[in-house]
């Protein structure tokens, strides 16, 4: 066995294994039940899946600037990627994206100050769903206590 083939077989085990991580990823994206594990799953696995692909695609070229550049690559997704899922995260909680039913614990829950879920829907929390105007006169003064105020005006 010379070194040209074994450089393409770990190509192959690169390639097929970012494939299936990346794949593993896409699942977690569609049936993770809400965005906090939604974003965990296309973040941690995708820098894993693509950083795979690139290195084994490199490889499967088997030159040294096909080989760097790859190797740049998995680095900026490295170094890119932890920074904005950190951002989103923090946006997605602070704007009240709901938490999944099953969650265990909300380590930020006394951190952050976060609306609920029904204040971003407009729905004031001093008036129940059946008792709601159905116009859209009424709103919610997010920098208030969260009174309800007439929107008309």
């Amino acid at each position: 066995m010379n070194w040209e083939s074994v450089r393409e077989i770990v190509a192959a085990f690169f390639i097929l294994g970012g494939a299936f991580v990346t794949f593993s990823a896409a699942l977690g994206v569609a049936r993770f039940p809400d965005a906090f594990t939604r974003m965990h799953a296309a973040t941690k696995a995708g820098v894993v899946g693509a950083g795979s692909l690139m290195l084994g695609c490199s490889l499967a070229v088997g030159t040294w600037p096909a080989v760097l550049s790859a190797l740049v690559g998995v680095f900026f997704l490295v170094s890119t990627v932890a920074l904005s899922a950190h951002a989103l995260g923090r946006a997605a909680y602070l704007s009240g994206a709901p938490l999944a039913e099953n969650t265990v614990a909300n380590a930020l829950e006394n951190v952050y100050p976060r609306p609920s879920h029904d204040r971003l829907l407009g729905v004031p929390a001093a008036i129940l769903p059946e008792t709601a105007p159905s116009d859209g006169a009424c709103a919610v003064d997010m920098e208030g206590a969260g009174a309800p105020r007439d929107m008309r005006t």
